[in-house]
């Protein structure tokens, strides 16, 4: 009976998007992003212009570049059926054979999203957990407003989405 239940629990995080990350992976792992400079949250952006952000992987950095004029970041190269749409917190690939991955809704997904430049704000206020593509620790971005974007210094890997 104790099996059956623990095994109906299980299957009922992992399909509510809830199923634990390994334990290299745990939010206990994590550390905060070190701001270079003023840290500007992305909401403060003014009306039409949405925060700029530069993050080193392998340093753990945050700079805020700007405020700019937003800018698509819809793909046109489509990898299994699974092109970022309108609207979609994304992250954009360090270039091809990759395709930029949309998300949108709200909760927690977990993932491995490999060779990633930048994660924009969708429709909806997004953040990410990631590492240097090269290994290293774990960081969280900060939660980006619509059309916030912050570019990497260097390839990342993705392991979570948060909506």
């Amino acid at each position: 009976m104790k099996a059956v239940v623990l095994a109906a629990l299980a299957v009922g995080s992992m399909l509510a998007g809830t199923a634990q990350a390994s334990a290299a992976d745990s939010q206990a792992d994590v550390q905060p992003l070190r701001w270079v400079g003023k840290a500007v949250p992305s909401a403060d952006a003014p009306t039409g212009q949405v925060a700029h952000y530069l993050a080193d992987p392998e340093a753990g950095t945050i700079t805020f570049l700007g405020f700019v004029a937003p800018e698509p970041e819809i793909s046109t190269s489509i990898v299994e059926h699974n092109p970022a749409q309108t609207g979609d917190c994304i992250l954009a690939p360090t270039g091809t054979p990759y395709a930029s991955y949309g998300f949108h809704g709200a909760g927690t997904i977990n993932g491995t999203w490999s060779n990633r430049k930048r994660i924009t704000g969708g429709t909806e206020r997004c953040a990410g957990t990631y590492h240097a593509q090269s290994g290293g620790s774990s960081f969280n971005t900060p939660t980006l407003a619509s059309g916030a974007f912050i570019d990497f210094t260097a390839a990342t890997v993705f392991n979570q989405i948060r909506i």
